[in-house]
């Protein structure tokens, strides 16, 4: 996966803090649980020791998952928005290709 595309997701994460319509919210989920996935499927080191990277993209992948929602209160889902962002930025290289 592009850097370009860990920055741009991101971005819609730090945006969805701010009150948008909630097909947003849709499209988030769409591009974030696919960003995750990704993270988690290139972490995934079978036979290897276990790193804490597929464990956290996992679970971003599960929350954002568009299929089956999650449903939080909305001051959860601005944290998780600003955790899941930081953490994209923060752990690129771990993602990128």
């Amino acid at each position: 996966m592009p850097v370009q595309v860990v920055y741009a997701t991101a971005a819609i994460m730090f945006l969805a803090v701010f009150p948008l319509p909630e097909l947003y919210d849709t499209f988030l989920r769409m591009v974030a649980f696919g960003t995750f996935g990704w993270g988690t499927y290139k972490n995934l080191n079978f036979g290897e020791k276990i790193t804490v990277f597929p464990l956290l993209y996992g679970f971003f992948a599960v929350v954002y998952n568009p299929i089956t929602p999650v449903h939080f209160p909305r001051e959860a889902w601005i944290a998780l928005d600003i955790a899941g962002g930081a953490i994209l930025l923060a752990t690129k290289q771990h993602i990128a290709e």
